[in-house]
């Protein structure tokens, strides 16, 4: 295979939803041929590449005020092989991460990233030496992130690819005002530039290509990627009570849709629970167990969370149907469509019409699909008394 060298914030992960997406994306590399750049805590995961570089922000900020960084990792340099994987990095506080959407931090953070002497020259030796054969860049909305992968790609001269997950260049400009405005004007300027360079450009769905390509034409190839998800669980055998299962992400207002879908579960059968497993803030957290046919886990490792998608009977799946982030959210496809496909398990979606992974299910007729109130209270009392559906 061509070696391939990734920029992304997220490291290659079993356990990180951006993670999760680009290990199963490449997963057909072996991990001497694949190398990447990212930003985040993860430790390096080096069943899926060998050679990491790895400078999060904290790291960043200490080489500004001129402490040294390590930030070259490999699978040679750990004692217990290539599966081994390595330490995370400390975690900016938690008071700074919320001001992840203040515009005067968000500017302030890039100017940094640019300035700080975290290693670039060491950054551009460390590619020199692995040669890559092509760029893979996830677009998030850095602009320091931005401009680097340019520049290695001008520099390189090698093919640069875009890999899209997220609608994170398709912003209204005229609904922005002041630095939240002039941030993403440069992010649309630099990202024109990115698409003026790219030999292809990856879409994580047909409805999030669709509205990219629309504003953003291109002479580049565009495909789209749909995640994917190892299928190795065993054959669905019925529970006795049926066990409900809700696994992942537990932000973006997701947990208001959950406690619904709850309420209108206990007027079905009092008797049955669903079971959540994710890490939600401790509001969100306080409000799942106070609900009494609620039973909140936390977060599981990956290996745990496959034994219990194997138990489960329904798979569930939800997306905010609050007014302030549905057009937010349109684009939205849940990394985890792909596990719950995989395990042959029903799926049941409570979700807006106009979202991605709403428009997917129902194209493909993978799921029970509820996109209002009394759409969730039919299609729930469908699945849980007629088997039939289930294994449908």
């Amino acid at each position: 295979m061509p070696k391939l060298l990734l920029f992304s914030h997220s490291g290659l992960s079993d356990e990180d939803a951006n993670g999760r997406t680009m290990k199963a994306l490449l997963r057909a590399w072996a991990p001497g041929e694949l190398a990447e750049f990212y930003c985040d805590v993860q430790p390096p995961d080096f069943t899926a590449a060998a050679h990491y570089f790895r400078v999060t922000d904290i790291e960043m900020l200490k080489a500004f005020f001129g402490k040294r960084v390590q930030p070259v990792m490999a699978a040679s340099d750990t004692p217990s092989h290539a599966a081994a994987k390595g330490r995370p990095a400390p975690r900016i506080p938690g008071w700074l991460k919320r001001q992840k959407y203040n515009f005067a931090f968000k500017w302030a953070r890039e100017y940094l990233w640019m300035l700080s002497p975290w290693g670039h020259q060491r950054l551009r030796d460390w590619i020199r030496a692995f040669d890559p054969d092509a760029i893979l860049y996830m677009v998030g909305e850095s602009l320091f992130m931005d401009r680097l992968v340019l520049d290695v790609a001008e520099a390189s001269g090698k093919p640069l690819i875009l890999y899209h997950g997220e609608a994170f260049r398709i912003i209204d400009l005229n609904k922005r005002k002041g630095l939240e405005r002039a941030y993403y004007q440069a992010a649309e300027e630099r990202y024109g530039q990115l698409v003026g360079r790219a030999a292809l450009i990856l879409y994580h769905s047909e409805f999030l290509r669709q509205a990219y390509e629309a504003r953003y034409p291109s002479r580049a190839r565009g495909l789209v990627a749909y995640n994917g998800g190892v299928c190795d669980y065993q054959d669905y055998v019925s529970h006795t009570p049926l066990k409900l299962t809700y696994f992942g992400n537990l932000g973006v207002g997701r947990v208001p849709s959950l406690l619904q879908l709850a309420d209108v579960l206990a007027e079905i059968d009092s008797t049955l629970k669903i079971d959540v497993y994710g890490t939600a803030v401790e509001a969100d957290a306080a409000l799942l167990r106070e609900r009494a046919n609620v039973d909140y886990h936390g977060f599981v490792s990956s290996q745990a969370l496959h034994e219990v998608i194997e138990q489960s009977d329904i798979l569930l799946h939800v997306e905010s149907f609050d007014v302030r982030l549905v057009d937010k959210l349109k684009y939205a496809f849940s990394t985890k469509l792909a596990q719950c496909l995989c395990a042959g398990r029903c799926l049941l979606s409570y979700a807006p019409e106009g979202t991605a992974s709403t428009q997917y299910l129902l194209s493909e007729q993978a799921a029970a699909v509820a996109t209002d109130l009394r759409e969730l209270r039919q299609v729930l009392t469908e699945v849980v008394t007629h088997e039939e559906i289930r294994l449908a």
